[in-house]
């Protein structure tokens, strides 16, 4: 089950429910909660059914309404902070590793094709004696160049990002992120028509963040340049060559390349909510890949 971020407070350890009563939706829950003047520093939540009532869960997930939950959520954001920086050690270790390498073999390549000086044949005059050397002529220096035009120098772009070494390493054939089994579908990605929207102007926000904003518009000029086709920013999922559209989820980037389907989501280190998207857009397209990106 997705829960959305709003949902969740893990920084609250002590509250009390508004009464025993079972709410038959969020908003009627938050409407009483709102009635009802509460204690400063004493926060209050009402229990209601969730996931089209199948669930009975709070207004708000923290260890002291959800105490296990809660601690799992912990548990996750440990794990995934701890597994993104031994990634990125790995990663920066093999770009480095192979900078190296290219120095080494171009140097040894070209001093293997160098050819080697031939030595000069031995001149003996009368009587095996030497002939003195001659001075050689001057050699004629080379014409001038004619005049032209000097070749422009192009201007340096300020704040050009590079593109997400997850993304460029999994166009590579090495996703960095581990594929999921898909699980259940939720029942409003199952009753989705799958008729495909169009495409929505690239320019837009993945999310509030600027960085996560800038660096997802540097991504997709790489993915131009690497020739990938029907790319979306923020929209809900659909297949490769826009075969269906399959769930009201709205991946942050989405494109074809190589006959798959590719799904590119943004996250903060602590956020957390990487595996869930994840779980959602393999339960909706087992076929395609995800890659999971952390942009501070």
């Amino acid at each position: 089950m997705l829960v959305p971020e709003s949902q969740v407070d893990l920084g609250v350890t002590s509250a009390e429910p508004l009464h025993a009563s079972l709410y038959p939706d969020r908003d009627t829950a938050l409407a009483d909660l709102e009635a009802s003047a509460a204690a400063p520093g004493h926060p209050r939540y009402a229990w209601y059914r969730g996931a089209g009532g199948t669930l009975i869960v709070p207004t708000f997930f923290s260890p002291a309404t959800t105490p296990r939950i809660a601690r799992t959520m912990l548990e996750v954001r440990a794990h995934l902070a701890q597994t993104t920086q031994r990634e990125l050690k790995v990663l920066l270790l093999t770009l480095t590793g192979t900078k190296v390498l290219q120095g080494v073999f171009s140097r040894v390549l070209r001093v293997g094709t160098e050819p080697e000086p031939r030595p000069l044949p031995r001149q003996e005059g009368v009587g095996g004696r030497v002939p003195a050397s001659q001075p050689r002529a001057p050699r004629a220096a080379p014409p001038a160049p004619e005049p032209g035009p000097a070749p422009a120098v192009p201007a340096a772009v300020p704040g050009v990002r590079a593109p997400s070494p997850g993304l460029v390493q999994a166009l590579s054939g090495g996703n960095p992120t581990p594929r999921m089994a898909p699980g259940s579908r939720l029942p409003g990605d199952v009753a989705v028509k799958p008729t495909v929207p169009g495409v929505k102007p690239l320019q837009r926000p993945v999310g509030s963040s600027s960085t996560q904003n800038a660096q997802a518009q540097a991504d997709i000029q790489y993915l131009r340049q690497m020739g990938a086709t029907n790319i979306r920013v923020n929209q809900q999922q659909v297949t490769v060559r826009n075969g269906q559209r399959v769930g009201t989820n709205r991946p942050d980037l989405q494109f074809d390349y190589n006959g798959r389907r590719y799904h590119v989501e943004y996250d903060t280190p602590m956020s957390g909510r990487g595996p869930g998207h994840q779980s959602r857009i393999m339960s909706n397209d087992s076929d395609a890949e995800t890659i999971l990106l952390i942009v501070p």
